[in-house]
């Protein structure tokens, strides 16, 4: 083979390397160029329309017993939410702030239920907290009796009390007393139990749902 087709070999392959190299090149700047503008693309904000309904879990445990209104709580989005593009607005997980506006025992057997309402107060979404003000739909709870209480027990020691004293006053005499007071205890602990309370509790991990009142533009980035 002589030198000059030898070099003429040389010379196409390395046309061809360099050929390949460039597409190669080439096809890299493509796709930076694409992820690029897929990243200007992407708008800084996303808007909730109004009554766009959210779920979250509460994380912290409530009861009648030893919470109060005016105390807060925490929820967690349940999933995400996304906008009217179907871009997502809300990831799952952002906090919901929440504050206890009413939070009452049943306190006789005759209520059916105790009271609770829940307010949202703010959400915090990809670092930035947002004041939102929506009241939660009703709560899932459970009504858990407390048992007989001291104050329950001092209304049966004062109808014992006064069974006594008006069992001497119309029999009088003690025996008229003791039968009274027996009568008396015997009415003031079925007051007891008629009137024990029964506590609103609500465990960590329930669901709650809630409509924004108004629009939500969040930022994305």
């Amino acid at each position: 083979m002589s030198k000059t087709l030898l070099a003429g070999m040389l010379v196409l392959g390395l046309a061809a390397c360099s050929s390949a190299s460039a597409k190669e090149e080439a096809a890299k700047l493509a796709a930076a160029s694409a992820a690029a503008s897929r990243v200007i693309s992407q708008p800084a904000q996303r808007t909730l329309r109004s009554g766009t309904t959210i779920e979250a879990r509460i994380q912290d445990s409530l009861s009648s017993r030893h919470n109060q209104a005016g105390e807060t709580l925490r929820a967690t989005v349940s999933s995400d939410v996304k906008d009217a593009n179907g871009g997502i607005a809300i990831p799952a997980g952002s906090t919901v702030g929440l504050r206890i506006a009413e939070l009452q025992a049943a306190t006789n057997k005759s209520q059916a239920d105790g009271k609770i309402t829940l307010v949202v107060t703010s959400m915090t979404v990809r670092g930035q907290t947002y004041q939102v003000s929506s009241t939660v739909n009703p709560v899932l709870h459970q009504l858990v009796g407390r048992g007989v209480t001291a104050g329950e027990v001092e209304k049966a020691a004062g109808g014992a009390v006064i069974g006594a004293v008006a069992g001497r006053v119309i029999g009088g005499d003690t025996k008229g007393a003791v039968i009274g007071g027996a009568v008396g205890a015997a009415a003031g602990t079925a007051a007891a139990v008629h009137w024990a309370s029964r506590d609103v509790v609500v465990t960590p991990g329930t669901t709650i749902t809630f409509s924004l009142p108004q629009a939500l533009t969040v930022s994305v980035r």
